[in-house]
């Protein structure tokens, strides 16, 4: 029943059975105080062993802060019940899940008390937590009958640690017995049907930011979730970089594209079947707040940049950083002019791959800087990893339509994609503060077997450079 350190698995059975008593035996030989600490350090480890199975599941969208406060919970399917410090917040996170709920919500306590010291301390009944937790804290919260959960709160190493009890009432036909709905049994008689029964513990799991982006060691977090991050063009590379960059905990993203999601697009995109004929910029959007319900919801215009209203660009031009992702060169140009005309800005980004993927381009653009001295008559840029690529090969055309593509997959452009989120990452912490390219340089081999010709800068495999802007 306690909890030990590991042992070696290349140490003989008998040495692994002397160190786990040994440790054991260190643990029983502490003093009050150093017993405590310890118990105290394994608090939700300890409580787990007193879950038991078919338990509900607790979720945590709680500020760090250890003050005793009333919450607001729900209880949904699965038996999960997820828990807030506002009506606004719990609803926004079960609103990005899909999941409907009619205020008012439910409301409980959050209670750090200071005698949860260990196991032997650990609430039994109804009327111990309703002691721990102080009588009229629950007053009038305890439903007429049914279950009612209390979450307790104890820091450990300057972070929150939360577990979680249910109290089980009388059935609401026993509540009611004797009683008129118009007058129903008083609520000091209802709090004392929860207070005789057995509780059941349930384990309660953060989602709070702080805990979904580093486990509370995301020294960059504060940055990265103040700051807002446009991306024109949600195609493969785009839709990437958007789940990555709210992965990261950037706060914001608007999303631009005026293209819709097609069986074609699957091989390679971010998003599955269930979104096909849906606008990529709108289903995407749509697909980060499911997976990511904490964070921000993103911002979609299913549009062209060059198509974008007066409010739309006004909401790029409040980014931090506008991000052009394998777009056409009319619509990078577009964001070259537009950026012009502003007093301020935003940094912007660009990113695409080279033929077959095998490289891979992130430009950053501070100020007025532009994209347009990479770039010869043509628009091609001219400083790329590769070249004297043969068409027929490299831009193949969709039967039956006019559509082209480059043939590649998945596997293939994701070094170009981290590239990008890491030069974006780079900008918003302050690591990057001047106009730069940087370079992907993928299997120089497979660009000599696929009849390309590697630069002179492409003198090793799988490997990145930055350079200096403009070239």
């Amino acid at each position: 029943m306690l909890c030990l350190s590991a042992t070696r698995f290349s140490a003989p059975a008998g040495q692994r059975a002397l160190t786990v008593l040994q440790d054991a035996l260190d643990v029983l030989d502490l003093d009050d105080a150093g017993r405590v600490a310890e118990f105290r350090r394994e608090l939700a480890a300890y409580w787990s062993q007193r879950v038991g199975s078919g338990a509900d599941t607790g979720l945590a969208l709680l500020r760090a802060e250890p003050v005793d406060r009333d919450i607001f919970y729900h209880r949904g399917p699965g038996a999960r019940i997820v828990f807030a410090d506002t009506e606004d917040e719990l609803e926004r996170w079960l609103k990005n899940r899909g999941v409907e709920c009619r205020r008012p919500l439910p409301q409980t306590r959050l209670a750090w008390p200071a005698g949860l010291r260990g196991p032997d301390t650990f609430p039994k009944t109804g009327r111990d937590v309703i002691d721990m937790v102080g009588p009229a804290h629950l007053d009038g919260k305890f439903p007429a009958g049914g279950e009612f959960p209390v979450v307790l709160g104890a820091m450990v190493d300057e972070a929150p640690i939360f577990v979680g009890t249910v109290l089980r009432g009388a059935p609401q036909k026993m509540v009611m017995k004797g009683f008129r709905p118009s007058r129903p049994r008083p609520q000091w008689l209802v709090a004392d049907l929860f207070r005789a029964r057995e509780i059941h513990a349930i384990s309660i799991e953060r989602l709070d930011a702080a805990w979904i982006h580093g486990r509370d060691a995301n020294s960059a977090l504060g940055q990265m979730q103040a700051a807002s991050v446009a991306i024109v063009g949600c195609g493969a590379l785009g839709g990437f970089l958007a789940r990555g960059l709210v992965q990261a905990g950037v706060g914001s993203l608007v999303l631009v594209d005026h293209d819709s999601v097609k069986a074609a697009n699957l091989g390679r995109h971010v998003l599955g079947a269930e979104w096909l004929g849906r606008s990529k910029a709108n289903a995407l959007a749509e697909q980060l707040a499911r997976d990511f319900p904490h964070a921000k919801r993103a911002t979609a215009h299913h549009a062209r940049f060059q198509d974008l209203s007066s409010a739309q660009l006004q909401g790029l031009a409040d980014c931090d950083v506008v991000v052009l992702a394998g777009v056409d060169l009319p619509a990078e140009l577009a964001v070259d002019r537009w950026s012009a005309t502003l007093e301020h800005a935003p940094v912007r980004v660009w990113t695409w791959t080279e033929e077959f993927a095998l490289a891979g381009q992130a430009i950053s653009l501070f100020g007025t800087d532009s994209l347009e001295p990479g770039l010869d008559a043509d628009g091609r840029f001219i400083k790329r990893a590769t070249s004297r690529w043969d068409p027929r090969t490299t831009t193949l055309g969709e039967a039956g339509c006019g559509t082209s593509f480059q043939p590649y997959d998945a596997a293939d452009m994701m070094h170009t994609v981290l590239m990008g989120q890491r030069l974006v990452a780079d900008v918003l912490l302050g690591k990057v503060g001047a106009s730069l390219r940087r370079t992907w340089f993928g299997d120089r081999e497979a660009v000599v077997a696929q009849g390309g010709e590697p630069s002179v800068e492409f003198d090793r495999s799988f490997t990145e450079k930055t350079y200096a802007w403009p070239p």
